[in-house]
């Protein structure tokens, strides 16, 4: 009896307890509901990244006005230069140590280093001159308009040799650097877009209103202020300057009669007319053309890149005849953010926790470990991709690796430009400015397609008979690349490299066909013959895949795996 007595509470107790543990659960999943929660996994690499250390850090002030998130800082001749509180700063970028100030109530964001000499202003319109390396100055410009109450005379300058040009109250306006003579102004463009000087001619950007608002530019004689031409429509850019050839997206809404994503005008310098439009990737059909327009434009020497109609980028050569080269698609569903750079573009992650690299020629993924947080700002510099994000972790990647090399700890969540000054970075994290040490492999050039293409060791049989690469092969995206030239001398033809179209036209018989970097087409006998792969440049050489050079050659061109041998046969 008392065995069992004993057993029954044992078992009683058991299952209040079970009874409790079962209760708990009901409560916590009563409160965490599918409908309204969520969690989400986060995976860390960030203890794996090695601390670094600044040798130095400072506190640089904030900037005067809402408009600006963090001050400007400028560098040159081993040092710094901001404003704080009103006085310009030169500090030693070697040692952190402060080498001269001047001057009181210079705007914040105003300071800029032109040669020898550093340029700022004040908010009632006066700019000094003032020598980078003793902080002698002096006041050479006064802007007579008056600005509205709570803005600044002038809103921004450039210098450009002897030439400093202000977007103004009273227009745009150049001044003589050493003198401060005026050379000219502007009528009618309160507050323009600082120029963009090509050769003689200044290209000023305007937001105009009437029945539509447009964007559009001003052609300006650089040496009289003249106005040259206007340019019609509605327009974004350059993406591309080429000579007195200047490509710009046509931003026009789109409307029943449109077509493409994409329309380019190629527009002469000189004149300011449309000499040649070009259209790319087609609308989605069923969809309202006003409201297909593309994320993102930009040109890369002669390729284009854009963001239209959903995940990833499309690329295509402007030169590309549509109805025949089809577009490639680099696909990532995170938001493009820069490149293309090292063969790669560069994504936020889908869900804003990080930064990812995609291979533009197989479009492989490259991760940036660590990452966690919002990524505030990026910079790549030589072989280094630095990185700020938004709970203040500063980091610095190989970028074509993706391999950390440091992180630090700050307090801010906005960035300016990362510098690097000799074996310098220098990071500035809102009102603070540190100097870190950079690693030996981050200060390597680096070229725009290397991180596509790595080394082949191969060997090369032409008729049986064996030959030395020189240079050596190279392969991407799971193909053998052979340098153009070597191969084509190799075997008697002949290789032409014309500068103007920037071609390369091989001859070899009756065989003629012309190549250019990046196009993925031949052109033969005046038409566009499709490539498995755009040619490249690497190394000062061009680079073409086996089996394309083999059908253009009208020979045999084959790659043997095992001996890993490029097997020529010229003849029959």
């Amino acid at each position: 009896m008392g065995n069992w007595k004993k057993t029954a509470i044992s078992l009683l107790s058991a299952g209040v307890i079970l009874s409790i543990i079962i209760g708990s659960g009901q409560q916590v999943m009563a409160q965490n509901n599918s409908n309204t929660s969520y969690e989400g996994l986060s995976f860390s690499g960030e203890s794996n990244v090695p601390l670094a250390k600044p040798r130095w850090t400072t506190d640089i002030g904030k900037p005067l006005n809402e408009l600006s998130l963090v001050p400007n800082v400028v560098t040159g001749n081993s040092s710094l230069f901001y404003v704080k509180d009103g006085v310009l700063i030169a500090k030693s970028v070697t040692s952190g140590t402060t080498l001269w100030s001047y001057g009181s109530k210079l705007q914040t964001n105003s300071v800029h280093l032109y040669g020898d000499f550093l340029y700022a202003y004040t908010a009632d319109g006066s700019i000094y001159r003032v020598a980078a390396a003793t902080g002698k100055g002096t006041r050479i410009y006064q802007v007579k308009a008056k600005p509205q109450q709570g803005q600044s005379a002038i809103l921004d300058l450039s210098v450009d040799g002897t030439a400093i040009y202000l977007s103004s109250a009273a227009g745009l306006i150049s001044i003589h650097s050493s003198t401060g003579k005026e050379n000219w102004r502007t009528a009618g463009l309160s507050f323009p877009q600082m120029p963009q000087r090509v050769g003689h001619t200044l290209l000023v950007g305007a937001v105009e209103s009437g029945a539509i608002t447009v964007n559009t530019f001003y052609a300006i004689d650089a040496a009289t202020g003249k106005t040259l031409w206007r340019l019609q429509g509605s327009h974004t850019g350059p993406l591309k300057v080429d000579g007195n050839k200047l490509y710009f997206l046509d931003d026009w809404p789109k409307n029943d009669t449109s077509k493409y994503f994409v329309d380019i005008d190629v527009v002469d310098l000189t004149t300011g007319k449309i000499t040649a439009s070009k259209s790319f990737f087609p609308l989605e059909e069923g969809k309202d053309p006003m409201y297909q327009y593309p994320e993102r434009v930009i040109m890369d020497q002669n390729d284009v890149y854009a963001v239209v109609g959903g995940a990833g980028i499309y690329k295509t050569n402007f030169d590309a005849d549509i109805s025949v080269i089809k577009p490639t698609l680099i696909y990532d569903s995170g938001k493009w953010i820069a490149g293309p750079y090292n063969g790669k573009m560069f994504f936020k992650d889908e869900e804003n926790m990080g930064i990812h690299g995609r291979k533009i020629g197989d479009n492989t993924d490259v991760g940036y470990a660590g990452l966690d947080n919002p990524v505030s700002r990026m910079d790549i510099i030589n072989s280094g991709m630095y990185v700020g994000q938004t709970d203040g972790d500063i980091f610095a990647f190989n970028v074509t690796t993706g391999k950390p090399l440091f992180r630090y700890k700050t307090a801010a969540r906005n960035y300016g430009a990362f510098q690097i000054v000799g074996n310098t970075l220098l990071a500035q994290a809102e009102g603070k400015v540190y100097a870190f040490d950079v690693p030996a492999e981050l200060r390597k050039p680096i070229g725009a397609d290397s991180g596509a293409f790595s080394k082949a060791s191969a060997k090369l049989t032409i008729d049986g008979k064996v030959r030395q690469f020189e240079p050596s092969m190279m392969t991407s995206a799971n193909r053998m690349f052979v340098p153009l030239r070597f191969l084509t001398e190799a075997i008697g033809a002949k290789v032409n490299y014309n500068k103007q179209n920037k071609q390369t036209t091989v001859t070899y018989g009756d065989r003629i066909f012309a190549l250019s970097e990046g196009a993925s087409y031949a052109v033969v006998g005046g038409k566009q013959i499709p490539l498995t792969f755009a040619p490249a440049t690497i190394n000062n050489a061009l680079y073409i895949p086996v089996k394309d050079i083999g059908d253009l050659l009208g020979i045999g061109v084959t790659w043997n795996t095992g001996a890993r041998t490029v097997e020529v046969t010229t003849k029959p």
